[in-house]
């Protein structure tokens, strides 16, 4: 159940902006390509998990995305819309508008209905702030806002390690009020945020938990011990990946 200063606010929505499980798979490539099948189950549990931490809070559930999905009759789907990153993103948070919106990504396999109420119940102490969720890689997994942000994030450098001070630069000029949230979520942007998710325990029994131990399975089949200079304890690394990605487009 939500909480009550969500439930006191205007209806939230919680926007899930996404390529969708496919394209993802096909822009990231955490796995190499002849286990694009088990990667595409990893991305649509993280969808589902999404969608259920914003059902659990009391929202609206809106999916962004560039392409038709499957999903449950109680969410709407926005075309994507924009040349860049930031302008999709923007136009998107504008049409999930007016009230107050809390959009997230579909790649984080932690999010739960906590940070969610938690973003809410600051909009609702304070209709003029934002509230930022980061990520321990310098990004963000989070941004909740109750009014428009009016081609803000055209503004804002994305795919690097200070985009969330990039975001919250931006967002105090425009004169919110930004606060951080506690809760640091993982979002699988390369192997290595696979890696470092599967080491850590699952603390949720959804279907993102239930696949760690498939995933670990195979992860454990799929790498090999590397040891660096002036190391003595090895560390494992995929034996085969893809190319860094770049920022997003």
């Amino acid at each position: 159940m939500p909480t009550p200063a969500v439930a006191a606010l205007e209806r939230p929505t919680l926007l899930v902006f996404t390529r969708g499980p496919g394209a993802e798979v096909r822009r990231r490539r955490l796995l190499p390509g002849r286990h694009s099948g088990a990667e595409r189950a990893l991305y649509e549990a993280c969808l589902g998990a999404a969608l259920g931490a914003g059902r659990a809070a009391g929202c609206r559930l809106v999916v962004a995305s560039p392409v038709d999905l499957e999903l449950p009759a109680d969410v709407e789907r926005f075309e994507q819309r924009g040349r860049t990153f930031g302008e999709r993103l923007g136009a998107a948070l504008e049409a999930a508008g007016p009230g107050p919106v809390v959009v997230v990504g579909a790649d984080v396999p932690d999010l739960t209905a906590r940070p969610i109420e938690r973003a809410l119940a600051e909009l609702a102490a304070d209709p003029t702030r934002a509230v930022v969720g980061p990520s321990p890689d310098g990004g963000f997994y989070l941004l909740a806002v109750a009014r428009p942000l009016a081609g803000l994030l055209g503004r804002v450098r994305f795919g690097r390690k200070d985009t969330a001070a990039s975001l919250e630069l931006h967002l105090s000029a425009a004169g919110f009020s930004v606060s951080r949230l506690a809760h640091r979520l993982t979002d699988l942007d390369h192997p290595a945020d696979l890696t470092g998710w599967l080491a850590r325990p699952g603390a949720v029994d959804s279907l993102v938990t239930r696949l760690r131990g498939a995933l670990r399975e195979l992860l454990a089949a799929l790498t090999r011990p590397v040891v660096e200079p002036g190391s003595r304890s090895p560390r494992l690394v995929l034996a085969a990946s893809a190319a860094p990605r770049g920022p997003p487009r």
